[in-house]
């Protein structure tokens, strides 16, 4: 009698086997969408740009990385670009915790237009706002990799 009631009893449940077959249909189907989604952004986007455009910035990045110190910087440097027109371009760099390296911003300006871009940068350390700055940063870095090396030390005892 035992026997024959679980016999009788209707599964209702997916096998392994179902499961990874609808999991992978289900990421196969994900992956598609996003690419086409994708595709669909990058060409919008890409057809708002030009080669020139982006010639006309690497020339203004170049022209301030020309500039050996901070207070140079904001004085702005005069350049004619490519398509032929002059433009001021000026740099605002602001110190990282990472020594020498910079969040550099440029920006050009002509006329009542300006043309922005940020990059980080390796530069000296003639590039620091007070003369102590490196020395300062160096000593915290320095102080917060000793302080990791004891604790490191403390918990391999």
């Amino acid at each position: 009698m035992q026997l024959q009631r679980n016999k009788n009893i209707n599964r209702k449940a997916f096998t392994l086997l179902e499961g990874i077959l609808a999991l992978a249909l289900f990421a196969s189907a994900a992956f598609v969408i996003s690419q086409v989604c994708y595709n669909c952004i990058y060409s919008l986007d890409i057809a708002d740009k030009s080669a020139m455009d982006d010639a006309i910035k690497d020339q203004f990045v170049s022209a301030i990385l020309t500039v050996s110190d901070y207070d140079s910087l904001d004085d702005g440097v005069e350049i004619e670009a490519l398509d032929g027109e002059t433009y001021t371009v000026y740099g605002e760099a602001e110190p990282t915790q990472i020594l020498n390296l910079f969040k550099l911003t440029v920006s050009a300006r002509k006329g009542m237009g300006e043309i922005k871009t940020t990059l980080f940068v390796v530069r000296p350390n003639s590039w620091y706002e007070q003369p102590n700055e490196r020395s300062d940063l160096l000593e915290d870095r320095t102080d917060f990799l000793e302080d990791k090396r004891r604790e490191w030390e403390a918990e391999n005892r």
